[in-house]
């Protein structure tokens, strides 16, 4: 088939790619496993800290290794290879899950889990997007992580039912045939690494030869030293904001489920509430992937993270049962457009050439924040017994989160790398 053919630019195939990667790789499998605690507290008779110190534990020892790696490999050998590598590990992940019988077991098989979410989720998808796409990549980037949108949505009701009706280990099954079976093929016949590959260039864009580029465009070209990464403001504003406020999105999601069941929310509602929350994400990602390509990104950041700080404190109003879907929307809105939000303004800062090694390095530090809030909140809950002090420490590190994206300055970073010293 040749590939250039046809009217649709085949980036946007790229960008249907990622939307079922994450669809599946942060979707169904991140946010299906709230639903399979309460199975695995009452068949093993574990703490609700250590079910979810799962992620935590293998974040920590894995999340590292593989996450500053995958980015330095996506940037020699592209995308595409590691990707099909993490689908391969989280597809194993879920199958061994359903045979496990120990604790130990299940933190080996979060081990290969993890590796497969570090290298087959956000960062590969993201390099790919913005090799992809310059002028539309706000709304490409959307477009993909809709899937995860999707998939988080459909996660909770879909475990649940197939927990009820084939218990949880026949549910982890039929995870790891969704992508054993389904997303590994189509990656490997449909990814590309970049517009390059096949003769054509971001957006689709037509021309030869070289052409005067905008100062944005300068930055996309740079070949970018980790050293000199380091040294700019840029990248510690990013780095820590995002490791806020992802680490507030991760101690709230995977308590949620259980917080409403401590409610008196059924099983069934508790789901639904959880999946409302993750249809609002959709709007979020749809409307702020637009905006992205609009308006300067980091006010499209900062009204992001400043929903998910927002909407915490609603889960104290004692009539949660009338308030509860104003939380799941203004929360599920702003959790929607937060991940997406982190690689357009790293990008807008540093270019796409480097952004693989960047990215690993931001997403590996944002997954320690979402591994350990949920251990924190839950060692919090079984001191306490009751998640007051644990939803306001999350609360507070998320309004931090959104503060420190008003210091971030893209042109900074642009106009120093064009005068030949990166900022300091």
């Amino acid at each position: 088939m040749n590939v250039r053919s046809g009217k649709l630019f085949y980036g946007w195939r790229v960008a249907g790619a990622s939307f079922l990667n994450l669809f599946a790789i942060v979707g169904i499998m991140y946010y299906s496993f709230p639903v399979f605690y309460k199975p695995l507290i009452d068949e093993f008779a574990w703490s609700r800290a250590q079910v979810t110190a799962g992620f935590a534990v293998s974040i920590v020892f894995i999340g590292p290794l593989f996450g500053v790696s995958a980015g330095f490999l996506i940037d020699r050998f592209g995308p595409k290879r590691i990707l099909l590598f993490g689908l391969f590990s989280a597809g194993a992940a879920f199958l061994g899950y359903g045979f496990m019988s120990a604790l130990w077991m299940f933190y080996l098989l979060y081990f290969l889990q993890t590796a497969g979410y570090v290298t087959a989720g956000p960062i590969p998808n993201q390099v790919l997007i913005s090799r992809w796409f310059r002028r539309w990549r706000g709304r490409a980037m959307g477009l993909a992580y809709i899937g995860a949108g999707v998939g988080g949505a459909i996660a909770p009701v879909l475990a649940q039912f197939l927990v009820s009706h084939i218990g949880w280990r026949g549910a982890m099954h039929v995870i790891s045939a969704g992508i054993l079976l389904g997303l590994v093929p189509m990656s490997f016949l449909v990814v590309r690494n970049s517009p390059a590959d096949i003769g054509l260039r971001p957006d689709g864009e037509g021309g030869k030869g070289k052409e005067k580029q905008p100062p944005s465009a300068l930055a996309e070209e740079r070949l970018w030293n980790l050293s000199e990464v380091l040294r700019t403001r840029e990248f510690w504003l990013v780095a820590l904001g995002s490791f806020l406020s992802v680490g507030a999105i991760g101690g709230i999601i995977q308590h949620f489920v259980l917080f409403l069941r401590d409610r008196q929310f059924a099983a069934e509602k508790a789901a639904g509430v959880m999946s409302f929350l993750l249809v609002s994400s959709i709007l979020g990602r749809l409307v702020m992937g637009w905006l992205a390509d609009r308006i300067p990104k980091k006010y499209v950041m900062l009204t992001a993270f400043s929903a998910v700080a927002a909407a915490i404190p609603i889960l104290y109003a004692p009539g949660l049962d009338k308030l509860v879907y104003v939380f799941a929307f203004v929360f599920g809105f702003g959790m929607g457009a937060d991940y997406m939000l982190i690689p357009l303004v790293t990008a807008e800062c540093f270019g796409v050439r480097s952004l693989g090694k960047i990215m690993g390095i931001i997403i590996t530090t944002d997954s320690l924040g979402q591994a350990l809030a949920p251990v924190l909140v839950g060692r919090l809950y079984d001191l306490n017994r009751n998640y007051n002090l644990a939803f306001a420490l999350v609360g507070a590190a998320a309004l931090i989160g959104a503060a420190a994206v008003l210091f971030i300055r893209p042109q900074i970073v642009r106009s120093r790398f064009s005068s030949g010293s990166p900022q300091t």
